[in-house]
């Protein structure tokens, strides 16, 4: 197949973010005043920027917008609140972040989004029991597949693998074609030391998310950590190919150097990270793949300029 006619990596997960973003377009066009298009609007552009689609550059001006737009119609629309947070936690304002991902839920209290994100916030600062708490609401509020990747990630940051697994696999059983329930799974079969299925769940994950980037980089990871070296850097060069058409987010490419045991490519990717404000670095301090770096002074000044609150 030629190279122009590859498929663009990700697209299956990628899509539904671009649909919405056009359905809203399109609904704001016959609905000016309805402030929820456009907060659902600047929601589809961050989630594009968290889940690496797109760079923050891209993602925070439309997201910036859109949101201001919401507000300014409905200064109570509690969508618009969760994606304000959102939008101040890529500029790593942390106490605006959980003040405004508090109000989205005051103002959306049956919002399982809201709650989701609150989480997410909380666990990444090793705020667990609250955590669990609203990650717990999101899953009785809603029955998307998405939300119980909250709960596993709680028990991922709080080093129980062996729940996580558990977790994971309920998820596949009831949605078994659910990428990101392999790309958890293999997280946990990692930190066990089941490199056998930590791979097998990780080629699972790529080939349904049509090999999205946020998943090659744990792949890349699990074959460095097996020592299966050339796979590891064949996922490399893979990632480095669709970085000429599409953003491919560092921190992925570091997870890889991680596993490889490249301590000064990984830093050097983390530092690139913290250039484009990747998203994926708020879990930096807690990601168990980083702990061998703690103390490492690189690794300790990026956490420095990240100026991350008090863990816990």
């Amino acid at each position: 197949m030629p190279k122009s006619a590859k498929p663009s990596p990700g697209v299956l997960l990628r899509k539904p973010f671009e649909d919405e973003i056009n359905r809203c377009k399109n609904a704001i066009t016959t609905n000016p005043n309805d402030p929820t298009f456009y907060a659902y609007l600047a929601h589809a552009y961050i989630v594009l920027w968290c889940y690496g689609f797109i760079p923050h550059a891209e993602a925070l001006p439309p997201a910036t917008e859109a949101v201001e737009k919401a507000l300014a119609i409905d200064p109570e629309c509690g969508m618009a609140h969760t994606v304000l947070g959102l939008i101040r936690e890529s500029h790593w304002q942390w106490d605006a972040i959980e003040s405004e991902l508090k109000l989205g839920i005051q103002f959306a209290p049956d919002d399982a989004l809201a709650h989701n994100w609150y989480a997410n916030y909380l666990y990444a600062n090793s705020r667990f029991a609250e955590a669990y708490i609203m990650a717990e609401t999101a899953v009785t509020l809603s029955s998307d597949p998405g939300l119980k990747i909250g709960l596993g990630a709680i028990s991922y940051f709080t080093q129980d693998f062996e729940r996580l697994k558990r977790e994971m696999l309920a998820v596949i059983a009831d949605h078994p074609d659910y990428a990101p329930a392999y790309d958890w799974l293999g997280m946990a079969y990692i930190q066990l030391q089941e490199f056998d299925k930590s791979i097998e769940a990780y080629e699972t994950a790529a080939k349904l998310s049509g090999r999205l980037a946020e998943i090659l980089g744990g792949l890349g990871h699990a074959y460095g950590i097996a020592g299966r070296e050339i796979d590891a850097r064949n996922i490399l060069n893979e990632m480095k190919e669709y970085a000429e058409s599409v953003h491919v987010p560092p921190v992925q490419i570091a997870f890889v150097y991680a596993g490889l045991g490249d301590d000064n490519n990984t830093i050097a990717m983390l530092e690139r990270a913290f250039s484009e404000k990747s998203w994926e670095l708020i879990f930096m301090r807690t990601e168990p793949w980083f702990e061998h770096l703690h103390d490492d002074p690189r690794f300790q000044r990026i956490v420095e300029r990240m100026q991350f609150l008090p863990l816990g």
